[in-house]
């Protein structure tokens, strides 16, 4: 499960909201990645990190016709939703659980976007050597969409609090985890954010890039 990805600063947050918002094409066609120029770094992010979310200012369980200027803006939330029975914290949520208790009511209303340089993922038996100290640990892999500095990931909110969602891993992706973060293009942001997200459970279209660290 994505516990570790690299984020925006609240500026570059704010760059993407924009780029979100630019019109579409003259022939029609709504930009497929964003096109943010940032430094090599990013911003690491952890489970109970807050850090820059796109949140919509609608119901996400009725969406809009279109993302217009103003319906989406740039808060600090909390990665991890805090249970009242255990001290830890959710911070990974599966589409498939959308009726469960716990993700219902976000699920259906409080759906919003995170965009981020890349995560990380474990292998799940690939091993390496720790180079601090000297044992066997699990080989940890960086995956980033190719050919673009920033993705969107699904993510649902509670509060000042905000989980990530997972779908089943695509071709790029099992070799490593069986699960994935939701990755969103950005012209189906709008569709993420409506009542039809269900449609985007597929990510098997997805490319990812990986890479050793």
């Amino acid at each position: 499960m994505c516990a570790h990805y690299v984020g925006l600063t609240a500026e570059q947050a704010e760059q993407a909201i924009h780029e979100l918002m630019t019109p579409k094409t003259a022939d029609g066609d709504a930009a497929t990645q964003l096109e943010l120029e940032l430094p090599p770094s990013g911003v690491d992010v952890f489970p109970k990190s807050a850090t820059p979310v796109i949140v919509p200012d609608f119901d996400t369980a009725v969406g809009v016709p279109e993302l217009a200027a103003g319906t989406l803006t740039a808060q600090p939330l909390q990665w991890g939703f805090t249970p009242a029975w255990t001290k830890d914290v959710v911070f990974n949520t599966r589409i498939e659980s959308a009726d469960k208790p716990m993700w219902r009511a976000a699920m259906e209303h409080s759906r919003c976007l995170v965009a981020c340089r890349w995560f990380y993922e474990t292998h799940r038996t690939e091993t390496t050597v720790s180079e601090r100290t000297g044992r066997p640990v699990k080989q940890r892999y960086a995956f980033r969409v190719p050919g673009t500095p920033v993705m969107l990931i699904g993510c649902v909110r509670r509060g000042a609090e905000f989980s990530m969602v997972t779908t089943d891993a695509n071709a790029d992706m099992a070799p490593v985890h069986p699960r994935m973060p939701l990755i969103v293009r950005p012209d189906e942001a709008d569709l993420w954010l409506g009542p039809d997200y269900p449609a985007l459970a597929d990510r098997s279209s997805i490319r990812l890039d990986s890479l050793k660290v």
